[in-house]
C-alpha cells in the first residue's frame, strides 16, 4: 500500500469509526431514557443531550425514533448471539466443564447468559418497552417481526452447538423450541424486574429439561429415537 493509499484509507476509516462511536453512544443513552420514561415519553432532544450530542447528530445517524428502536433491537440481538456463541465455545473447549453432568452445564450456561450486562435493569426495561412500542405501531411491527424471525433462525444454530457441547438434544423442532426459550427468557426478565432481584433461571432450567434428552436417548415409553 502506497503512502497516498494509506492516507486515503485512514481518512475513510476515521469518520467511520467516529460514526460508529456516535451511534453507540446514542444507543446507550436511548436505553437509559427508554427505561426511565418509556419510548413514547422519550424525546430526541433528551436522548441526544444524554449522549452528549445535538439533534443534528441524532438525525445524521437515525431517520427517526422508530429507526433508533430497530437499531437497538439489532444491537441487542447481535450481543445476545455473541453471548450464546461464547458460552457454546467455552463448553466445547473446556475439558473440565465437558466432564460435568448436563444439569450442571445447563446451570453454568444460564448463569453466564443471565448474568451479563444485557440483563441489567435498564437493558431489560428498555427491551420490554421496545416490544410494546413495536406492537402499538403497525409500520414498525412488520420490521420487528421480520428481524425476530431472522434472529430465531440464526440463534438456532448456536443453541444447537451449545446443546451438543452439553450432550443433549431437543425433543421438539427448533422452530418450536427457540420461541419457547425466548418466551421463558422474557418471563425471567419480568420476574427479575418486579422483584428487583437477580434473574432466577430455574424456570429456564426446568423448560430445557422438559423439552430435551441426552443425545441418542430414548423417548417416552423407552422407544429409541434416531
Amino acid at each position: 500500500m502506497t503512502s497516498s493509499t494509506a492516507a486515503q484509507a485512514a481518512s475513510v476509516s476515521a469518520p467511520s469509526a467516529r460514526r460508529t462511536q456516535t451511534r453507540e453512544r446514542l444507543i446507550n443513552a436511548a436505553v437509559g431514557v427508554f427505561a426511565e420514561r418509556g419510548i413514547i415519553g422519550a424525546s430526541v432532544e433528551e436522548i441526544s443531550d444524554r449522549a452528549g450530542f445535538t439533534r443534528g447528530a441524532f438525525y445524521s445517524n437515525f431517520a427517526d425514533k422508530d429507526a433508533l428502536v430497530l437499531a437497538i433491537v439489532q444491537h441487542d440481538a447481535e450481543r445476545d448471539l455473541q453471548a450464546v456463541q461464547d458460552i457454546s465455545e467455552a463448553l466445547m473447549n473446556n475439558a473440565e466443564l465437558a466432564a460435568s453432568a448436563p444439569e450442571s452445564l445447563i446451570n453454568i450456561a444460564l448463569t453466564r447468559l443471565f448474568g451479563d450486562a444485557a440483563h441489567d435493569r435498564d437493558a431489560m426495561l428498555a427491551r420490554h418497552e421496545m416490544k410494546l412500542y413495536a406492537i402499538r405501531r403497525p409500520a414498525l411491527r412488520t420490521a420487528y417481526r421480520s428481524y425476530l424471525d431472522e434472529l430465531y433462525g440464526r440463534i438456532g444454530g448456536l443453541v444447537d452447538r451449545a446443546m451438543t457441547a452439553i450432550g443433549i438434544e431437543f425433543t421438539v423442532d427448533y422452530q418450536v423450541a427457540i420461541p419457547m426459550l425466548h418466551a421463558c427468557s422474557d418471563h425471567i426478565e419480568m420476574g427479575a424486574l418486579l422483584a428487583d432481584a437477580p434473574a432466577d433461571t430455574a424456570p429456564m432450567e426446568a423448560l430445557i429439561k422438559a423439552i430435551s434428552r441426552p443425545v441418542g436417548g430414548c423417548s417416552e415409553g423407552g422407544q429409541h429415537t434416531s
